[in-house]
């Protein structure tokens, strides 16, 4: 059979470009050829290149979000930029596009049902963002990483199309989970990771310089805080004489995961999806200002199966995380059975899944 022709397109944030590039892998995997279309202004023109792939960028532009006068040009500039997919889908000679969401996805997929040419949908979140509702009309195969996801997109003809697979990771860092040593039983010091995503959270940083002092004795710390912080935490840590790693970025998390008792962290569709590989419970304070909410969303998917907890970061206080944490901290065995719950949660075959059936779709409209 020869080579199969995919242009995965989307992007903006690490939580479209990273399920992007493992789909990547996987497609590369299986001898077929992959371009990445993704924005002008997006993570993916870091990322994708780094990976080793190509990488086709669009002028595309944010609609929702913006204001009023910046989503009305971005919406009258949206024909030229679908012309301008349509030219990259002809020059590549693409068979399917699969969208991963991001304001880059809308134009290829406009382009692709100019073209005819066959479109598939990767929503990673348990809430749909306004790019893959609109991109849902379109796609001949919706995969969602939360069954909650799966009703948001409709009922009807369009159910048949939508397949509950996970979020899609990376295959280094499948690898490093499946290779990993059993997690030991959690015993005092608890071993607690912080971390709010590349960037670091203010909201949580401030938290635990507060918190510091009455954590003393009780727990080993790694925290990862974003660049403008973290001397202020590692110096918090330090007074509080608790044993603490603090960085800025850390660029082995599987390591940290493995590590680790507890996580007190953001809830992207990501995070969670890496939450539940590595079997590691969590107390979730969600971003409060994703456009959806979606953060709120996915925590409430790890919370209703009892593998997390969840604080509501508009109330947050480092009084109300305090008493959750010392409760948590108490209960050695009620954090075991939190991580035996999430490590059953795990899809470490999303992106093999997706491609797999994108590929007997192709094979079905050959």
């Amino acid at each position: 059979m020869s080579a199969r022709r995919w242009v995965v397109a989307g992007g903006g944030t690490g939580g479209h470009v990273t399920p992007a590039l493992a789909l990547g892998e996987e497609i590369v995997a299986r001898g077929d050829c992959v371009l990445f279309l993704g924005s002008e202004r997006g993570l993916e023109g870091r990322l994708v290149p780094a990976a080793g792939f190509a990488l086709r960028t669009l002028p595309a532009r944010q609609v929702k979000g913006k204001g009023l006068v910046a989503g009305a040009r971005a919406l009258l500039d949206l024909p030229r930029v679908v012309l301008a997919a349509r030219r990259l889908l002809a020059e590549f000679d693409a068979e399917i596009v699969v969208s991963v969401g991001g304001y880059a996805s809308v134009p290829a997929v406009l382009a692709a049902r100019t073209r005819g040419t066959a479109v598939a949908l990767v929503n990673t979140d348990a809430v749909p963002g306004l790019a893959n509702r609109a991109c849902g009309r379109i796609a001949r195969r919706i995969f969602v990483g939360f069954e909650a996801a799966a009703a948001a997109f409709g009922g009807g003809r369009t159910a048949e199309r939508v397949r509950v697979v996970g979020v899609p990771v990376r295959r280094a860092l499948v690898s490093a989970f499946a290779d990993a040593p059993p997690r030991r039983t959690p015993a005092p010091p608890l071993r607690l990771l912080i971390f709010g995503g590349s960037q670091g959270a203010r909201q949580l940083n401030e938290a635990m310089i507060a918190l510091a002092p009455r954590l003393a004795g009780r727990v080993e710390v790694f925290h990862q805080t974003g660049d403008a912080d973290r001397e202020r935490v590692a110096q918090a840590w330090a007074r509080a004489g608790v044993r603490a790693e603090v960085v800025a970025f850390e660029p082995d998390m599987p390591a940290r995961y493995r590590w680790a008792d507890l996580a007190v962290c953001r809830s992207g569709a990501l995070t969670v999806a890496e939450l539940a590989l590595a079997g590691l419970p969590a107390l979730l304070i969600p971003y409060p200002f994703a456009a959806n909410d979606e953060q709120s969303a996915n925590a409430r998917e790890l919370v209703r199966l009892g593998a997390a907890e969840r604080l509501d970061p508009r109330t947050l206080t480092a009084e109300l995380l305090g008493a959750a944490l010392e409760r948590l901290l108490g209960s050695p065995e009620l954090l075991r059975g939190m991580g035996e719950r999430a490590a059953k949660l795990a899809r470490p075959d999303a992106a093999a899944r997706i491609v797999e059936e994108c590929r007997a779709l192709l094979d079905s409209r050959a």
